[in-house]
């Protein structure tokens, strides 16, 4: 049986993931501000902006056991994006989620609709050419897996010049900051290699070398796009 999302995406706090990075930059926004969290999963972002006093968040889910979860944490919980159009937003959160879209270019249209002037928007994608994914194609391997950069559930594969031409598209919005993520180690290592500061350094290191070699090294593609 399938896993759910509750249960398949795990949150990720660790540095240099698409989690932390979201929260780093969430650091510099105003409580008071409208946030719309796009396929929350386990709202674990959700329950650590509630904790900082965020007093306006809203969710879209459409997992059955995720969407229930979200209830208690989110102040509105829907299952699609027209649910939550009667306002505007200053923060959308799109965190691994249009790599399982038919259509992420319509999708993504909608959601810019959705931003107030100097709102933004931070999205992540997964990146296919990653070493990760080339290597194996070097020896005529592709194989889907549960969960990561081949997730068997991702209908779009991006590489960092789809992604930037997909943002470029938006009307009405620049491009603000690109960056780049790493592999979440801390999930297939022992906690007591990952837990203390020597490891911490070093995934600062590799956050480094991945933006300053993005197409090989980011496991994911990040960005902030802001709204005119």
């Amino acid at each position: 049986m399938p896993k759910s999302a509750l249960e398949k995406y795990q949150f990720k706090p660790f540095i240099g993931s698409s989690h932390h990075w979201a929260l780093q930059h969430i650091e510099k926004i105003d409580p008071s501000t409208n946030v719309l969290d796009i396929g929350c999963g386990s709202s674990a972002i959700g329950s650590i902006l509630k904790e900082r006093n965020f007093s306006s968040l809203h969710a879209v889910e459409i997992d059955e056991k995720a969407y229930q979860n979200a209830q208690g944490i989110y102040h509105r919980v829907a299952k699609e994006l027209d649910e939550v159009s009667d306002r505007k937003y200053g923060l959308i959160l799109l965190l691994d989620v249009i790599e399982h879209m038919q259509n992420p270019e319509e999708y993504l249209v909608e959601v810019v609709k959705l931003l107030n002037p100097g709102g933004m928007l931070f999205i992540s994608v997964p990146n296919v050419a990653h070493w990760s994914v080339r290597i194996p194609l070097l020896f005529g391997y592709f194989n889907y897996t549960d969960r990561a950069i081949l997730d068997r559930t991702h209908l779009q594969f991006f590489t960092k010049s789809r992604f930037k031409k997909l943002l470029s598209e938006q009307k009405d919005t620049r491009i603000f900051e690109m960056s780049a993520s790493i592999e979440p180690a801390e999930f297939v290592l022992p906690k007591v290699i990952w837990d203390n500061l020597v490891f911490q350094e070093v995934s600062k290191l590799r956050v480094k070398f991945a933006s300053l070699f993005p197409g090989l090294m980011a496991y994911q593609h990040l960005a902030v796009v802001k709204k005119i």
